[in-house]
């Protein structure tokens, strides 16, 4: 019965870690996507350093979690998100808003699906 327990707190741990985090991924990746998202707005205002500015703040957040990021996740995953902070960091240089757009949108697209992937749902159980 001792073994019984032991195994239930320890599946109730990994449990409890697992959630934990999902949270963390979820609230680090929103808050990555909300600075992106500003960012965006400021290219669209003309205010070409400010974002930049502002984007690689976020990259810096970025590579300030990377040792959590590659224990936890996928390694290509992460680093098709740095290579996608590199494109949209050179785009913001030549200030060119097509392409910036594009490429900030598919950063913000992959970084939200890096934190789906660490959700508790059954399309990630299955």
């Amino acid at each position: 019965m001792k073994r019984l327990w032991i195994a239930a707190a320890l599946m109730a741990a990994m449990l409890a870690g697992s959630l934990a985090n999902a949270w963390y991924a979820q609230a680090l990746c929103d808050g990555l996507n909300q600075k992106l998202a500003l960012a965006r707005e400021l290219a669209q205002a003309e205010a070409w350093d400010r974002a930049e500015e502002l984007t690689r703040e976020v990259y810096q957040v970025w590579q300030d979690h990377h040792f959590y990021l590659h224990t936890v996740m996928r390694h290509s995953d992460t680093d098709s998100i740095l290579r996608s902070f590199r494109s949209v960091l050179q785009y913001l240089k030549l200030e060119e808003m097509d392409q910036y757009a594009a490429a900030n949108a598919d950063l913000m697209a992959q970084i939200e699906l890096l934190a789906e992937m660490e959700q508790a749902s059954v399309v990630n159980v299955l």
